[in-house]
């Protein structure tokens, strides 16, 4: 009888062994993966690249420029008329529009694979991926045919402090119109980055692009270029907002979301898209101009949605089913209309799925 408990003893601590490993161990200290997994990975991201890459918004397909559609005179204001160098200022005085050129570019796979832990078998593989783009010289050209030349001249000189004090005056202001169109150059550095989340098929190495978030990129960084605080996407019963980074209640651009539980919309359906953003704090002197673009995945046309300084608002379509990108971009008069100023803007890309 004491042999019979104790088979049944040793037999009941086996299994309870077996079962409580299931699913707690950890992973094995060795890569799993292999060659065979990278490879099967890449492939898989072949068939999106043109769909999730990040330059459409700059340029269309075969690098066709994308005209900005802004023209407007544009006037002087008093910072124009202030100087603390006597440095003269120029500023476009009828601005005709502005696009982008690409110049090199550069794109980086960061792939990084995982395993749910199991102690009988490797399964429930996935690979996370950073998916990168940039570009150390991209070119936003100017278009105009007239500028403001402001020139300044001393007014007055403080010898009684170290090193002196120079104050300028207005010696001239100036405005030439040219015959013919007049292009200035900017070139300025991108960084785009995403990430996407595939998963491998059951038994098989074949990954599957499960999970994408959209993007957002800051020229020339966060703190200087203008603060976007949400995009609010709206259509009859329906309101979504969108932030930034990722958030706890999922709603940042920067949230993976499965394929099929991206947003919504309907071919032809119209949508209400407004831009919320916190900067110029000094409206007078500067403001923001609002333009958005549909891709699927190329970008063909922008429209402007300027509403106020610190607000854009407009009406979009999507004309093709599957993923699409709602591109925003916000870029101050400060960039746009002083051709030798730094170049600053916000882009916001956010991955829409268009239905029937």
């Amino acid at each position: 009888m004491i042999k019979r408990y104790l088979a049944i003893f040793c037999i009941g601590f086996i299994f309870a062994i077996i079962l409580s490993s299931c699913g707690n161990e950890a992973p094995p200290a060795w890569p799993w993966w292999t060659s065979q997994d990278s490879n099967a990975v890449k492939q898989e991201l072949t068939r999106w690249r043109d769909t999730i890459n990040g330059y459409h918004y700059l340029q269309g397909q075969d690098a066709t420029p994308i005209n900005l559609p802004l023209e407007i005179n544009v006037a002087l204001v008093s910072a124009d008329t202030l100087s603390r160098t006597g440095d003269s200022v120029i500023k476009i005085a009828h601005f005709l529009g502005s696009n982008y050129v690409l110049g090199d570019s550069t794109h980086i796979d960061d792939l990084l694979f995982g395993v749910k832990n199991d102690s009988i078998q490797t399964k429930d593989t996935f690979c996370f991926v950073t998916y990168s783009d940039s570009t150390q010289n991209c070119i936003g050209v100017f278009q105009y045919d007239s500028i403001w030349k402001i020139k300044f001249q001393i007014a007055s000189v403080d010898t009684t402090i170290t090193p002196w004090d120079t104050s300028w005056g207005v010696s001239s202001i100036t405005k030439t119109g040219f015959t013919a169109t007049q292009e200035e150059q900017n070139i300025f550095k991108i960084n785009i980055m995403r990430k996407l989340e595939l998963h491998k098929d059951s038994a098989t190495t074949i990954y599957r692009m499960k999970y994408l978030t959209g993007f957002g990129t800051y020229v020339p960084n966060s703190t200087s270029a203008p603060a976007i605080s949400n995009v609010v996407l709206t259509k009859p019963g329906q309101s979504d907002t969108f932030y930034y980074g990722a958030r706890q209640d999922h709603k940042g651009i920067y949230n993976p979301k499965i394929r099929d539980s991206l947003y919504k919309a309907i071919v032809g359906e119209p949508i209400t898209v407004t831009v919320n953003t916190t900067t110029p704090t000094d409206t007078i002197t500067d403001r923001n101009y609002y333009f958005v673009s549909c891709g699927s995945p190329y970008v063909s046309t922008k429209q402007n949605i300027t509403y106020g300084a610190k607000i854009g608002q407009g009406i979009i379509t999507f004309t093709q089913q599957g993923i699409n990108h709602l591109n925003i971009e916000v870029i101050p008069a400060s960039t746009l209309f002083y051709p030798f100023a730094q170049w600053k803007s916000t882009t916001w890309s956010i991955p829409i799925q268009v239905i029937p």
